[in-house]
């Protein structure tokens, strides 16, 4: 599978996480899926993650588009632990894990991933 491919399939993922986050039923007492720590700002973050990965799926710089978003996943790690500080922006551990994921994710792809075109 390609970097483009699996990092379009994770700007899909987080956009629907994000539409998601604003449907009445799917998002209760401010937990997704009743596990999520979401507020309207975490949603929003959500789409612009979601919108700039599928960008960066699309453009040649997909590589740095993916080194980008793993510091960014990583700075939310990073906050999951200060949330205090972060009040506006609720985390909890399950949000921590999910941002860990992408974090190896997005990092494997931009750091450590040989592009298709260097395979042949």
């Amino acid at each position: 599978m390609s970097i483009q491919r699996i990092t379009l399939g994770l700007g899909i993922f987080y956009v629907a996480i994000g539409i998601l986050g604003f449907v009445p039923g799917i998002t209760s007492n401010g937990l997704l899926l009743g596990i999520f720590a979401v507020n309207a700002l975490h949603n929003i973050a959500h789409l612009v993650i979601g919108a700039v990965l599928i960008w960066g799926s699309m453009s040649a710089s997909v590589t740095m588009v993916n080194k980008a978003m793993a510091a960014v996943f990583a700075v939310l790690v990073v906050a999951s632990f200060i949330a205090p500080i972060l009040e506006q922006l609720p985390l909890n551990q399950a949000d921590t894990v999910l941002h860990l994921v992408s974090m190896l994710i997005t990092g494997y792809l931009g750091f450590a991933a040989r592009p298709a075109s260097a395979l042949r």
